[in-house]
């Protein structure tokens, strides 16, 4: 078992130097998704929040390149199976990749959902769509903890760093609580003039941050399950973290 240095970047020293090539181009594509997320996250939120309209639609018109990055990571994930017929640690890193790329690809879908969200309130018209000063604070909030821990999560991906991985599970708390304060403030407002299908609507886009958020989560499980060779899917998250923590990640 790895001692509590970080691991370094394992995919890495292989003998055969083409392989390298092969698992870096994969890695790069999947960070390549993760920018686009990031971006069409924030683009999405500006969308809903400010009651910019051109960004909902310039995010579904871009919605496609984060799809044929996907598939691109599907193509090469092939390609290295079959071409190297990877064990062991190998094995890990490629499954784990693809697993990672599937769930950027998830949170590209959750940014493009609250894009609609943001063209159905408008389309409901524009003078009750306005949002409140408190509710576009809460969905700045939860838009910028979802998107910091996205961020790190790629980041982590880069080199495989289970620290960086552990600081996503230590802010788990504060995304669910950041979610729980939109909802709050939608009930409240749903009693101040906010007919239910602008609700649902913002409901709907709440949640959407708060899966973006678990699809962080998710990303640095596979981190931690390529670095150390554990799956930690199912572990009780505090004592993941305080097991970590005490091991000097």
């Amino acid at each position: 078992m790895p001692g509590s240095a970080p691991p370094g970047d394992l995919t890495k020293g292989h003998t055969v130097r083409r392989y390298d090539q092969e698992l870096a181009k994969l890695r790069g594509i999947i960070l390549e998704m993760g920018e686009h997320v990031i971006e069409q996250t924030q683009a999405a939120v500006a969308a809903l929040v400010d009651r910019e309209e051109s960004q909902a639609f310039r995010v579904l018109d871009r919605e496609p390149q984060v799809d044929y990055l996907s598939l691109d990571a599907d193509e090469e994930v092939f390609r290295v199976i079959i071409r190297r017929q990877p064990t062991a640690v190998d094995l890990r890193i490629v499954l784990a990749l693809s697993k990672i790329a599937g769930d950027v690809e998830r949170a590209g879908d959750k940014a493009a959902r609250i894009a609609r969200q943001a063209i159905d309130l408008e389309e409901l018209g524009k003078e009750s769509t306005h949002l409140d000063g408190d509710l576009q604070a809460a969905f700045r909030c939860l838009d910028a903890k979802a998107c910091c821990m996205f961020e790190r999560s790629i980041k982590a991906v880069a080199s495989f760093d289970v620290a960086e991985a552990v600081t996503i599970f230590e802010d788990e708390p504060a995304l669910y609580e950041s979610s729980h304060g939109v909802r709050k403030l939608l009930s409240e407002q749903g009693q101040e003039g906010l007919i239910p299908r602008q609700t649902v609507s913002l409901l709907t886009s709440a949640h959407a941050l708060e899966r973006i958020g678990n699809h962080a989560s998710n990303i640095a499980e596979q981190v931690i399950y390529v670095a150390l060779g554990q799956d930690i899917r199912y572990r009780n998250r505090e004592i993941l973290i305080e097991t970590l923590r005490h091991r000097g990640f």
